[in-house]
């Protein structure tokens, strides 16, 4: 029987703790609500209530559910936080203290394949979300796995390949300048979309010369040309329909208000200087008002966030 001290929710790594409510750009951390912010964030974790949980070692069978004792030691189904709370101090002790095993061999793959079957989504994250995860237990415990600057590019890695585990739900706002800050989130619907314009033409044009010139069916060219005309659809959407495109989402800072923002050139536009007779390059950094609140905003590409202007 397994004796592990373990919070309620595995989601806990992220959502609390100086540094995952720190800032949302670059900057050092935490940015503070108010002077007095880090010593909550001291006492909430201090007066977190740690709750025992047992695990059932009688299964010997990978394919049964695994179970926990409660109490009176009768083995019962342990919640789907819990579970996931093992399997992540399970990669924490074996990654970050030298190889150590919480569970065996046996138990830890009864509980993988567990998860699996329950959807968890821990087992859909990647090995850099896995990372960012643990990097905010290891925090808290004020035992960091990685500095300030190792942390923030992973941050920034993980929302640049949109990444919701890395995200903020709130606002953070600084007392000194006024301005309050949002991660962008990347909208890969709507930026698939800008390649359908690529890949519809390119795939019409493939059918038609291999069914004139070869005569083949066109359900056999579809069939052939998935590969080439996926490579053709990239080339023209980013070289020539669209350059650098990007489309995230966010909420507005301010009022809360989705926004949406494009970063990219559509057919040269900007580069070639056609409107306003200036050649540049796509900015990275956009202008922009909210449509609910008036408030001027910036979207930085760069850093992947939304920010207010100074108000003071």
């Amino acid at each position: 029987m397994l004796m592990l001290l373990a919070p309620a929710s595995a989601f806990s790594y992220h959502l609390i703790g100086a540094r995952s409510s720190g800032a949302v750009a670059t900057a050092a951390r935490p940015v503070a609500m108010s002077p007095a912010q880090p010593v909550r964030w001291q006492t909430a974790a201090r007066l977190a209530v740690p709750r025992m949980v047992q695990v059932d070692e009688s299964s010997s069978d990978i394919y049964d559910d695994f179970m926990g004792l409660n109490e009176a030691g009768e083995s019962v189904p342990l919640e789907l936080e819990e579970k996931e709370k093992l399997y992540l101090e399970c990669l924490d002790s074996f990654y970050n203290e030298g190889g150590k095993e919480v569970l065996s061999n046996q138990k830890y793959e009864q509980l993988k394949l567990d998860l699996e079957f329950s959807e968890s989504k821990i087992m859909s994250y990647s090995k850099d979300e896995i990372k960012y995860l643990l990097a905010n237990k290891r925090f808290k415990m004020g035992q960091p796995v990685l500095d300030d600057k190792q942390y923030d590019d992973l941050r920034l890695k993980l929302k640049k390949a949109g990444s919701a585990v890395a995200l903020h739900d709130s606002p953070t706002c600084s007392v000194e300048t006024g301005v309050c800050k949002m991660d962008l989130m990347v909208d890969k619907g709507k930026t698939r979309l800008l390649y359908l314009p690529g890949v519809a033409g390119g795939l019409i044009v493939f059918c038609e010369a291999s069914f004139w010139f070869l005569h083949l069916d066109p359900i056999l060219s579809i069939v052939l040309g998935i590969v080439p005309v996926f490579f053709f659809g990239k080339f023209f959407t980013e070289n020539i329909f669209a350059q650098s495109p990007l489309v995230v989402t966010a909420p507005c800072p301010e009022c809360s208000s989705l926004l949406t923002v494009y970063f990219g050139d559509l057919f040269s536009v900007q580069t070639d200087g056609v409107l306003k007779g200036n050649p540049q390059v796509p900015e990275s950094k956009l202008s922009l008002t909210c449509s609910t609140c008036k408030k001027e905003l910036i979207a930085d590409r760069d850093s992947m966030v939304i920010a207010s202007l100074p108000k003071f």
